[in-house]
């Protein structure tokens, strides 16, 4: 098991502006990209906490489908992003965990967010053990919200899976392609966790981020540009 002290990759940044209903593949070309389903369907798991207070749900940056988050990738180090709507005076802190198929963690940390509310980015450190070919691992992101009294702390949640392929004529023809068409690529083989770590350039790209949060069923989402930090606790 990782020790919880190992670092936590993660930025924030608020842009402009869902899991695969079919048996993971057993070759390496994933099936065609489902129908998303609408923003409503995202509300998080959890109790009734002030953090469920706003318009805009906390949400994965990926579709859903089923009522399940889910994709593929092919880095040993994937990707996460999440739309958190809260401010931090709603907000205790945030957890972050990834098991595999044993239900062994293989990485779990605890942060706090910023003032502002935004997209997080959460990438797996390379000081943790990377995303073994062909096999399915399960990720959750939990946020503690303000105490309102209560003797347990309120909480809300999403959680989803993430398989890493090995295919490595595709991760080159994608590393190999400008940045629109790295996006259709992503796409088209619901490779929903290798999007960049930094996700601006796609704001020069105002069509292809369409598309992008079009094929997630985000079209909605939040499109003011904020940036900021999040801490991770010891």
């Amino acid at each position: 098991m990782i020790s919880p002290n190992l670092p936590l990759i993660l930025s924030l940044i608020l842009i402009t502006s869902t899991p695969i209903n079919q048996t993971p593949p057993a070759t390496n070309d994933p099936p065609t990209p489902p129908d998303s389903q609408p923003a409503e369907e995202r509300k998080p798991g959890g109790t009734r906490g002030s953090c469920e207070k706003t318009d805009q749900p906390f949400t994965p940056l990926l579709p859903l489908t089923n009522g399940e988050f889910s994709g593929y990738t092919l880095s040993g180090y994937p990707t996460l992003w999440f739309y958190i709507p809260y401010q931090t005076s709603s907000l205790e802190s945030g957890k972050f965990t990834i098991e595999d198929e044993q239900q062994n963690t293989i990485y779990r940390q605890e942060f706090s967010l910023p003032q502002t509310p935004g997209l997080i980015q959460i990438s797996l450190p390379k000081t943790a053990p990377p995303l073994a070919p062909n096999q399915r691992y399960t990720w959750k992101l939990m946020l503690y919200c303000t105490s309102s009294g209560s003797s347990m702390r309120d909480r809300v949640w999403h959680q989803g899976w993430v398989k890493r392929l090995d295919n490595q004529d595709l991760e080159t023809q994608i590393q190999q392609a400008a940045l629109s068409q790295q996006i259709d690529l992503l796409i088209e083989h619901n490779l929903w966790y290798d999007l960049p770590q930094d996700i601006s350039p796609l704001r020069r790209l105002p069509s292809t981020w369409e598309t992008l949060l079009k094929s997630m069923g985000l079209e909605d989402l939040p499109r003011d540009a904020i940036a900021g930090d999040v801490e991770a606790i010891d």
